[in-house]
């Protein structure tokens, strides 16, 4: 019988990945909260804060990480770069604050600054281009499981740039009513988890060059 050069079309994908990462945020999470007891808030609200930290960490994770599933033909290589440049963008971003300086510094620069969705042009941008890049994402992902976690952390993610718009919009709409402050405190938490579940989906992705055989 001639050796097989059969190649699964659907490798199974890594199972514990994606699980062991979301237990080792949110376990983070609950330590920074731990350690800066009893004003735990601390921990999520300050720009220098754990959490802060830890979520530039996964984006710098999940640049290198879209980087390497390229390398290995994991991905098709415009989506790969595009995912590695706009994930260390943002790297550089949470890292040096770079949407906060546009937010509360851009009136200096241009008169059109006095109009509120111009000072959150970053955060409107993030929403939407995210969108597109995983809808990208998702066509080249070969498991549903893994596809759902991606849009999973979208969703996570949505909430919280939902929580840091909110007081622009109730501002402007003042029968809304407003943000609880648990809510508010646990915005950068909600922006980590969603990194981490992107960040699962993606090493989750199995290297199909391996599963090859030789004659």
């Amino acid at each position: 019988m001639p050796p097989s050069h059969a190649t699964p079309t659907q490798p199974p994908p890594h199972p514990w990945s994606a699980p062991a990462l979301l237990g080792a945020v949110i376990g983070f999470l609950l330590m920074g909260a731990w350690v800066y007891a009893p004003g735990w808030e601390r921990a999520f609200r300050s720009d220098h804060s754990p959490a802060s930290w830890l979520s530039g960490a996964l984006l710098l994770a999940l640049s290198t990480t879209a980087l390497r599933l390229t390398a290995e033909r994991c991905l098709p290589w415009r989506l790969g770069v595009w995912l590695t440049l706009a994930f260390a963008v943002l790297a550089v971003d949470e890292q040096f604050m770079l949407h906060e300086l546009w937010k509360f510094r851009c009136h200096e620069w241009a008169d059109a600054c006095r109009w509120g969705a111009v000072r959150e042009a970053p955060m409107i941008a993030v929403a939407v281009v995210g969108l597109f890049s995983l809808a990208w994402l998702h066509r080249a992902l070969s498991h549903r499981s893994t596809r759902a976690l991606l849009w999973v952390g979208f969703a996570v993610g949505l909430a919280a740039i939902g929580v840091d718009q909110w007081p622009e919009v109730q501002a402007r709409m003042d029968w809304l009513p407003e943000l609880p402050a648990l809510l508010a405190t646990l915005e950068e938490a909600l922006e980590v988890v969603a990194e981490a579940l992107v960040l699962g989906a993606l090493l989750r992705e199995p290297a199909y060059h391996k599963f090859v055989r030789e004659a």
